[in-house]
């Protein structure tokens, strides 16, 4: 278990992945290699974020491909890093991969700024709470059961406080919009770098980072994938709207794949 002043902290992880990729991205676009990128960059601030740096290090510099580093990451990478640097690499859009994660993890820094801002004020109550409620205690003259029950109620404050940031924090960001947008913008890249159409719907799924999307995908045969549509073969999956399925068919039909990204900035923006 977490503190609350600890899991507040750990929302700022995405501050620290936003500066990593773009720190990457920057490296990229001027012709470094992996190690070069990774080594010029320097330490970074975040714990979390320096292993994930290290272990990109060690595996490029013996000339490991960012597609099985990832894999073999474990926890250091989140499903959606894992999936559009995989992308990135296969499709040869890496650029745009590290530029769409550097973008993802800013957006996401806000959104948890925000979650931040609203979990405040609830655990500044129940912090007082734990001295208010127990207060007939002292007023009757039992001092040392009123500093017993007071710090038992601190105690389980703070054992349990971080686990339930964190568990709000995932539930914002499992949130069917945000997944909407991750799904679309890794679909329009995938599909726009020329990757076989069941590869790319799977990539997309798996980048949407919500449950429900990524299992409807996998239930889904490689042969219906290959030879329907992508409309007919998403006709169904859990929080894909109306409006998400119109834009893919339209997509579909002219062949640009672009409103899907632009669809993905109206969903991050607050578009329900």
């Amino acid at each position: 278990m977490t503190g609350p002043l600890a899991a507040f902290g750990a929302l700022d992880e995405g501050r620290h992945r936003a500066e990593f990729y773009r720190m990457w991205s920057a490296g990229h676009a001027a012709g470094l290699t992996h190690p070069d990128s990774l080594d010029t960059m320097g330490a970074r601030e975040s714990p979390s974020s320096e292993e994930l740096r290290r272990w990109l290090l060690r595996g490029t510099e013996r000339g490991r491909d960012l597609a099985s580093l990832t894999h073999e990451g474990g926890a250091r990478f989140e499903a959606f890093e894992r999936t559009l640097l995989t992308l990135g690499e296969e499709s040869g859009s890496l650029d745009e991969a590290l530029r769409l994660l550097a973008e993802f993890y800013t957006r996401k820094h806000r959104l948890m700024l925000w979650v931040k801002k609203q979990m405040a004020y609830p655990v500044f109550t129940l912090l007082a709470a734990c001295f208010v409620a127990p207060l007939p205690l002292l007023v009757s003259g039992h001092t040392g059961a009123y500093v017993l029950s007071a710090l038992a109620g601190v105690t389980l404050l703070l054992l349990t406080a971080g686990t339930l940031i964190g568990a709000v924090a995932a539930h914002y960001g499992r949130k069917p919009p945000l997944a909407r947008a991750r799904m679309a913008r890794a679909l329009a890249t995938a599909i726009q770098a020329g990757l076989p159409l069941p590869r790319a719907i799977r990539l997309a799924a798996d980048a949407s980072a919500h449950p429900a999307i990524a299992g409807f995908v996998e239930r889904i045969g490689e042969r219906r994938l290959a030879g329907g549509s992508i409309g007919a073969s998403l006709a169904g999956c859990p929080h894909l709207t109306p409006e998400f399925m119109a834009v893919l068919a339209t997509a579909e039909l002219t062949g640009d794949f672009g409103p899907l990204a632009r669809l993905a900035e109206l969903y991050e923006d607050g578009f329900r």
